[in-house]
């Protein structure tokens, strides 16, 4: 009898487990994708190349022409902006934190962008060209910079702390003076 009633209850069990996984499967098959940024702000960027103020946070703007687009004040937090051209575009006071701005050979493209006072925290910039930026007074905590170039960059006030330069190889980044460094590896 205990048997027989243990056999019940694990058999309810199991049965209730499974009508749970399936229902689990099929909301997660209809459920739209998590993306937090506003459909209306993307199609007004892509169309205009003006979002200041934006919400653009985990948005697809990978390849992306955005040469002087003005992203002022945009949040573009955990964006792909890898390979885009930002060329002369306005980031000023951006958050772009968590962002991928890598690609290979090159990266994002930034020549004469302002991002001055942006949040680049935890952002992959690895082997994007940063020539002649403006990045005064930005936030760099924690991003990953190699092969990067910062060549004839504006880094004052800059914040590179834990900033990930180099792994050994002969990726470290080139430096606003043109020179291949590792400084801000170190730098608070």
């Amino acid at each position: 009898m205990t048997v027989n009633l243990f056999l019940i209850s694990y058999e309810n069990t199991a049965m209730k487990l499974h009508k749970l996984a399936i229902l689990t499967v099929l909301v997660l098959s209809i459920a739209p994708p998590l993306r937090a940024e506003n459909p209306d702000h993307v199609k007004k960027l892509k169309q205009t190349k003006q979002c200041p103020g934006c919400d653009l946070s985990g948005a697809d703007l990978s390849g992306l022409n955005l040469r002087q687009a003005n992203l002022q004040g945009a949040d573009l937090s955990g964006s792909n902006l890898s390979r885009s051209d930002l060329t002369k575009a306005n980031l000023n006071n951006a958050i772009l934190t968590g962002s991928d701005l890598s690609g290979y050979p090159t990266g994002a493209k930034l020549i004469g962008a302002n991002l001055s006072n942006a949040k680049l925290n935890s952002a992959d910039l690895q082997y994007s060209q940063l020539m002649d930026v403006n990045l005064r007074g930005a936030s760099l905590i924690n991003a990953n910079i190699r092969r990067a170039n910062f060549t004839g960059a504006d880094v004052t006030d800059t914040n590179f702390t834990g900033a990930q330069c180099s792994d050994g190889y002969g990726s470290d980044y080139t430096a606003p003076d043109g020179s291949t460094s590792t400084a801000w590896c170190t730098r608070n």
